[in-house]
């Protein structure tokens, strides 16, 4: 008898984790249909949309490309900086000599 209530409680343990990967694909599914309708109103670029029409998960994908571009062109900034004026540190090996008597 215990058996036979243990694979009644697995059934429906499983029945319960069906039931929920179903809704998780069913979400999923209505995600996708509302990312190609943006592309395609965007002409397939969905960051160039009104922030208004984007969803939370696009923000957020946005938010994160924009933090990266933020680093990449501080990064870019500053190597050009040091580029630009390599002799700019005093006491370095490399600086200019004086010329002055």
């Amino acid at each position: 008898m215990t058996r036979r209530i243990i694979r009644v409680r697995q059934r429906v343990e499983l029945k319960n984790k069906l039931m929920n990967l179903e809704g998780v694909l069913q979400m999923e599914k209505y995600r996708g249909e509302s990312l190609l309708e943006i592309m395609k109103r965007a002409d397939g670029v969905w960051w160039e949309s009104h922030i208004e029409e984007l969803k939370l998960f696009q923000l957020q994908h946005l938010k994160k490309a924009l933090e990266t571009l933020n680093q990449k062109v501080e990064k870019e900034i500053q190597m050009m900086n040091n580029n630009a004026f390599p002799f700019q540190s005093s006491g370095s090996a490399l600086a200019l000599p004086s010329f002055t008597s």
